[in-house]
């Protein structure tokens, strides 16, 4: 069972967990919560702190993060995850930290002030390297409730010294039997109603992954199996509107 703080901030994200999966509790630290099975099967306490971007920027300046919720969330788990929400990057030019607004990119402000984007990603860093606190990074409430699923299968249905992927012999690439697919095709895969199903004509009808981005409705919907609508709101988020 996942547990999900019941106050502002947290609590939206209920309705998009699958029915069940969640029970609405207050949790002093974190937003979500669940046990899930450590070493020898033993119980270990997971934490995940949600933050949107915005609210990133807040508690780093405010010192809330680093001197209040970290404290409190390494004395309430075993081990804590950060998951900053949101779409932001680097300015290309000048590397001032943007978020997508009305068709474009603007700089995130926090009152008059902008922050570069190594402000951000070396902070994010110090937390991983120095604070040992697993960073994640989603796009939209509904990609973070789809990690928190994956990460609650992943500590619920082995122990955690019964996890060997890592230990895996190399697999020289001449030795795999599977044929990897083209780059438009797994880009494409990515995206929600296209799925492998259709990235397939996708990369038939687009020859690199620049001519799929700075295609238009039109070209889109010249790809067989989506329609106007479709073709509509894939332009869309392409162009930083959804």
């Amino acid at each position: 069972m996942i547990y999900l703080d019941d106050r502002i901030g947290s609590k939206e994200l209920f309705p998009l967990f699958p029915k069940r999966a969640v029970t609405l509790t207050h949790l002093n630290y974190a937003d979500l919560a669940f046990l899930g099975r450590g070493p020898d099967n033993l119980p270990i306490s997971i934490g995940i702190e949600r933050k949107r971007i915005l609210d990133l920027i807040t508690s780093m300046t405010s010192g809330r993060l680093s001197g209040h919720q970290l404290p409190g969330l390494s004395a309430a788990y075993d081990v804590t995850y950060l998951v900053v929400e949101g779409l932001w990057r680097p300015n290309p030019r000048n590397g001032i930290l943007e978020c997508p607004r009305s068709g474009g990119w603007v700089p995130i402000r926090l009152g008059s002030r902008t922050f570069m984007a190594t402000e951000v990603l070396g902070f994010l860093n110090t937390l991983r390297i120095c604070a040992g606190v697993y960073v994640w990074r989603t796009a939209i409430p509904r990609e973070t409730v789809q990690f928190v699923n994956s990460l609650h299968h992943w500590w619920v249905d082995k122990a955690l010294d019964e996890h060997e992927s890592h230990t895996l012999p190399h697999a020289p690439y001449a030795s795999l039997k599977t044929k990897k697919r083209p780059i438009v095709q797994r880009v494409a895969a990515v995206f929600e109603d296209i799925g492998l199903k259709k990235s397939k004509e996708v990369s038939e009808r687009f020859s690199t992954v620049l001519e799929m981005v700075m295609a238009s409705e039109e070209d889109w919907r010249g790809v067989e199996g989506i329609g106007k609508t479709l073709a509509k709101r894939i332009t869309k988020l392409l162009q930083g509107e959804d």
